[in-house]
Parts: C-alpha cells; sequence; structure tokens
C-alpha cells in the first residue's frame, strides 16, 4: 500500500519509519527539497498545496495523512485543498488529517486554539462521502517527557508543563485533572495498521497511559529528575484565556494549553480507546510512561 504523508517536520519521521517497517510504501509531500527525506526507500514529492498539484501527486496513492501542524487559518485551506485532491484521486479515497489532540468528541473547543483552524476541516469531512476519514487522537505526547536528546519532536517551551532547560514542571489546574500522555512513534505504528483496516471510524483514539500530571511528576522524580515543581491555578489560566489582548500570544497559547489539561479534555476516552485497541490494533503494545522514563534512563542515548 503506497500512503502519501503531507509534511516533512518531526512527527512525519516518525511516520517514515513506521510506515515502512509495516511495508508501506511512502511518499511524502513537501513544499521544497527536504534532506532528511531524501532516501532511496521514500519518494519525496514537492508540491504548493493547490488541489491541482496535490491531485497530481496523489494519482498513484491509497492514502493520504497530514502532519502539518498549522494553527492559523491557512490550516483550513491547505486540508481542505487535501480533502479535495482525495475526491479528485481515482485511487486516494482515504484521509486522516492533522489533529491529535484528546478527547474531540466530548470537547471539539479545546484547546481552544485549534478549534477556529480545525472545525471547517471536520465539517467538510462528515458533510461528503466520497473520500472515507478518521481524526486520529491520542493526548498529551509522552515524547515531551524526556529531554530533547532523546526525541524527535522539538520543545514548544512554556506550552508543556514540563521544561528540562529551566529544570521546572508547572503544572495546570490542581494537577489531579485526567490526561492521557502517548509516545508518538506508537502512534505511528497504530496509523501503519489502521491503513491496513477494512473500515475506519470518524473518531480513532488510542491510549499510553491514562494518568495525571501529578502522577507524572512522581515518576519523573523517581527516575532522576529533580525539577522545581509550581502550580498554576485553573482561574489563572482562565483569566489569560479571556483576556487575550492584555497578554503576549506566547503567554496566551501556553494558558490555552493549560486550560486543555485543566478541562480534562487531553484524556481520551478510555473505553473506546480500549475498543479500537481491540479492533484496529490487536497485538501492538503503547508504551508506559515508566517504560520511557526506564530505557532513557538505561541508556542516555537512546531516541524514541
Amino acid at each position: 500500500m503506497r500512503i502519501a504523508i503531507a509534511g516533512t517536520g518531526d512527527v512525519s519521521k516518525l511516520f517514515v519509519e513506521e510506515f515502512l517497517k509495516a511495508s508501506h510504501e511512502v511518499v511524502v509531500l513537501a513544499r521544497g527539497p527536504r534532506e532528511w527525506f531524501t532516501r532511496p526507500d521514500v519518494a519525496l514529492r514537492q508540491t504548493d498545496y493547490s488541489v491541482s498539484s496535490l491531485t497530481q501527486y496523489l494519482e498513484d496513492c491509497d492514502g493520504l495523512i497530514s502532519a502539518i501542524q498549522d494553527n492559523e487559518m491557512t490550516n483550513v485551506n491547505v486540508h481542505l485543498a487535501m480533502l479535495e485532491a482525495c475526491k479528485k484521486s481515482p485511487k486516494c479515497k482515504r484521509f486522516i488529517p492533522s489533529e491529535y489532540i484528546g478527547d474531540v468528541e466530548k470537547y471539539p473547543e479545546q484547546p481552544e486554539f485549534y478549534f477556529a483552524n480545525h472545525q471547517p476541516i471536520r465539517d467538510a469531512l462528515a458533510a461528503q462521502k466520497d473520500v472515507e476519514w478518521t481524526l486520529f487522537n491520542l493526548g498529551w505526547l509522552a515524547d515531551y517527557l524526556v529531554p530533547q536528546k532523546n526525541r524527535y519532536i522539538r520543545n514548544i517551551d512554556d506550552a508543556h508543563p514540563v521544561n528540562f532547560n529551566d529544570k521546572t514542571m508547572i503544572i495546570p489546574g490542581t494537577g489531579d485533572e485526567p490526561i492521557t500522555c502517548t509516545a508518538v512513534r506508537d502512534g505511528a505504528k497504530a496509523i501503519a495498521h489502521l491503513f491496513n483496516a477494512p473500515a475506519w471510524e470518524p473518531v480513532t483514539y488510542i491510549s499510553g497511559e491514562a494518568t495525571t500530571w501529578n502522577q507524572v511528576k512522581d515518576l519523573l522524580a523517581k527516575h532522576g529528575n529533580q525539577l522545581k515543581i509550581s502550580y498554576r491555578p485553573k482561574a489563572e489560566l482562565m483569566d489569560i484565556v479571556s483576556n487575550p489582548t492584555s497578554h503576549t500570544p506566547d503567554d496566551l497559547v501556553t494558558a490555552q494549553f493549560g486550560m486543555w489539561s485543566a478541562s480534562g479534555s487531553t484524556r481520551v476516552p478510555e473505553e473506546k480507546a480500549a475498543a479500537h485497541k481491540e479492533k484496529f490494533f490487536a497485538g501492538l503494545q503503547f508504551q508506559s510512561i515508566e517504560e520511557i522514563l526506564s530505557a532513557v534512563e538505561k541508556d542516555a542515548e537512546f531516541v524514541m
């Protein structure tokens, strides 16, 4: 099966590696040359993300997944162009847009900076019948719980509670709100299997570990991470989110990420995740936080 990946960021690297391991042929769509993706086992195709260009490059593909992370309204235009190209394609009739958040059914508006630039795509997918699709969600990326040298995924600085550079952990809310943490590589393995499934559901969930930030704090300390711990009350986060013009864009995004945790919406619905594991991902093992931290503790050069 030939799968196209839109985008050449850090997540795409893991998609490439796991798709190849699953014996898929891989096409990568990019706006220009990309050194890491210039390799004999990957077809790198340069596109301007217009419908005509995408239609041309998807003609021989069986499915498309987006790894483009764009929180501006251009995200809508690019994804609608991808959907339209899939409609026009003779065989590329499966599409996974870029989501990768938490409980998108119960909390479609969280994180807040996602809603305006993702909901129009969700609506367009639901309004058509030509292309099969699913919204794939896995909660917080567990990769951020190890230092930068041990992962592909780059830092998002203060937007994540754990900051290894500053040796701090700023926990949103009480720290007892439910969250889910899943390794990106496990997500990539799951998606590679999902393309082999005979039929999809509108939303797909996986869960590496259902936990809380306080439990994560204790695990990090257990594995030798000496972090200065503090908390940001939910009321403080809500005040920033409710008064966006009074704060810097970085402060606003950090508060919106904090509300995502404090609202409980990062926790994927566990019953659905368990059902999807049995239906789509039987035999796959998703890493716990303990397993991830132990791997780094045993091998300082380990890369997730």
